[in-house]
C-alpha cells in the first residue's frame, strides 16, 4: 500500500468515526440521486409517469398544481421521518433527512433539463434503467434515501411479518392507482407499473450481479495447514471443517467449506492448485451471504430492539 493510499485510508476512517458514514456510502448516494433527479426530469415529469414513490405522488401534485417535485418529495417526507424518530432513532433519521434534502434539490435543481422523449415507452426504459442502477447505488450505501423507502421500513417494524419487498409493492401499488385517478386514465397506471418493473429488474441484476458468492467444497488430500493458511490470512475468509465418508471406499474424508465473493473464486482455484493438485473442488453458486465478511442487514430492528440487547 503507497502513502497516498495510507492517507486516503486514515481520511476515511477519521471521517467515518466522527460522522458514523463512511466516504464510500457519500459517493453512493450521490449517484444515487442524480440518478434518479435525472430519471424524474429527463423522462417522468413531462409524461406524467408517477413510478411509485413520494417522487411518483411529487409528479401527480406537479402536474396539477405546478409544485415543484423537490418541494413537494420533501414536504411529504416530514410526517414520515418524524414518526421514525422514535422508531429507527435520532442518528438515522437524520441522515435520512439529509439525503432527502439532497435528492429534493437536485430534482429542481435539474428541473430545467428537457424531456429526452415523448414516447412513453421509451421514456419507462430509460426512466427505468437510470432508476434501477440509482437504486442499486442507494442499496450499496446502506443509508435510507427516504420517501416509501424509509416508510416501507417502519411499517415493517410494526408488521414483521411482510417484507420489505411486499410493503413497496403495496405502497407503490397504492400510489400508482392514484396516478389512474388523478389522470383519469387507465395507461398512467400501466405505464407506471411498467417504469417500476425495469427498475426492479435492473437493480436486481446489479445487485446479484456485484454481490453473488461462490461456496467451494475442497476435498483435500494434502498440505492442509499452508491451504487453510493462505485461505485466512492472504484472502482474509474463514473456513469451515465437515467430516465426511466415501460412499465407495468407505473412507474417511475430510472437506474444506469455503464461502468467497464471486470476483475472488478465480484466487481459491490457484491456492488450491498450488498447495493440493490433486485435490476434488466442488463449485456451488450462492444467492446471498449473511454474516462476517459479507453484508447483511436485519431491517425489522429498531431501536428499542438494540436497547433490550444491551439489556
Amino acid at each position: 500500500m503507497n502513502s497516498w493510499e495510507k492517507k486516503t485510508g486514515r481520511c476515511n476512517a477519521f471521517f467515518a468515526e466522527k460522522t458514523g458514514i463512511s466516504l464510500k456510502q457519500i459517493k453512493y448516494l450521490l449517484l444515487a440521486n442524480i440518478g434518479y433527479a435525472l430519471a424524474v426530469n429527463l423522462f417522468y415529469v413531462d409524461n406524467n409517469i408517477a413510478a411509485g414513490g413520494l417522487a411518483g405522488i411529487g409528479t401527480i401534485l406537479n402536474s396539477f398544481t405546478g409544485i415543484s417535485v423537490g418541494l413537494a418529495v420533501f414536504s411529504l417526507n416530514l410526517p414520515i421521518c418524524i414518526w421514525g424518530l422514535t422508531i429507527k432513532g435520532k442518528r438515522y433519521i437524520i441522515l435520512s433527512v439529509i439525503t432527502i434534502g439532497v435528492f429534493s434539490l437536485l430534482v429542481d435543481a435539474l428541473s430545467f433539463l428537457p424531456c429526452l422523449s415523448d414516447d412513453k415507452i421509451v421514456a419507462v426504459v430509460c426512466g427505468g434503467l437510470i432508476y434501477g442502477t440509482s437504486s442499486y447505488f442507494s442499496v450499496r450505501a446502506q443509508i435510507s434515501t427516504g420517501g416509501t423507502d424509509l416508510l416501507a421500513k417502519l411499517l415493517i417494524t410494526k408488521f414483521k411479518a411482510v417484507s420489505v419487498g411486499q410493503m413497496l409493492l403495496i405502497l407503490d401499488g397504492s400510489i400508482v392507482v392514484m396516478a389512474m385517478i388523478a389522470y383519469r386514465n387507465i395507461e398512467s397506471g400501466i405505464y407506471a407499473i411498467l417504469a417500476i418493473a425495469v427498475a426492479a429488474v435492473v437493480t436486481d441484476r446489479l445487485n446479484n450481479g456485484f454481490n453473488r458468492a461462490t461456496m467451494f467444497y475442497i476435498f483435500y488430500n494434502r498440505n492442509l495447514d499452508k491451504l487453510v493458511h493462505s485461505i485466512l490470512h492472504e484472502m482474509g475468509r474463514g473456513a469451515t471443517m465437515i467430516k465426511g465418508e466415501g460412499v465407495f471406499a468407505h473412507q474417511e474424508r475430510n472437506i474444506l467449506l469455503v464461502a468467497v465473493r464471486a470476483h475472488e473464486a478465480p484466487r481459491l482455484k490457484d491456492i488450491v492448485h498450488k498447495y493440493d493438485p490433486s485435490a476434488f473442488v466442488v463449485l456451488s453458486s450462492v444467492t446471498e451471504v449473511i454474516g462476517e465478511g459479507f453484508e447483511g442487514l436485519n431491517l425489522t430492528t429498531t431501536i428499542h430492539d438494540d436497547q433490550q440487547c444491551e439489556e
